[in-house]
């Protein structure tokens, strides 16, 4: 008899890391909150009042969990030379892209690789789809 075929896993399963990390920044800096927002009626200066508890907050959640490294390490505005044989998904080429390597250009985002993942594991009953539960307060 042939054996049974293994069964597919569904997305929130396959994808559970990814949306522990939305969920945790979610939950320190309010992030889904913040981009599912409508906010072209703010000030700038609200905007950017918004913005500083955000980024606070999904910072703290980003260093929580992920090691990053930048991928170069000059100042971005730096003139570089990409050498022959470079890796394009670490170095994205941009602007006239024309001939062969090496390339002479400014660099300018110094791009991030992960050093580390410190991601918890986790419960196999936990439902990844919630990234923020509602909250009912009583009085």
């Amino acid at each position: 008899a042939p054996e049974p075929e293994p069964m597919a896993l569904p997305p929130e399963k396959v994808h559970a890391s990814g949306l522990f990390m939305l969920s945790a920044l979610q939950q320190e800096g309010r992030f889904i909150d913040f981009v599912q927002q409508e906010i072209a009626a703010f000030s700038d200066e609200e905007i950017g009042a918004a913005a500083r508890v955000v980024h606070s907050g999904c910072r703290k959640a980003v260093q929580k969990y992920i090691g990053l490294d930048p991928i170069r390490t000059e100042e971005e505005g730096a003139a570089v030379t990409v050498p022959e044989g470079f890796d394009p998904q670490r170095i994205r080429l941009t602007g006239n892209v024309t001939g062969n390597p090496p390339f002479k250009g400014s660099l300018r985002h110094h791009g991030w690789v992960a050093r580390d993942v410190r991601l918890p594991a986790l419960n196999p009953a936990l439902d990844a789809r919630i990234l923020a539960p509602a909250e009912v307060e009583l009085p």
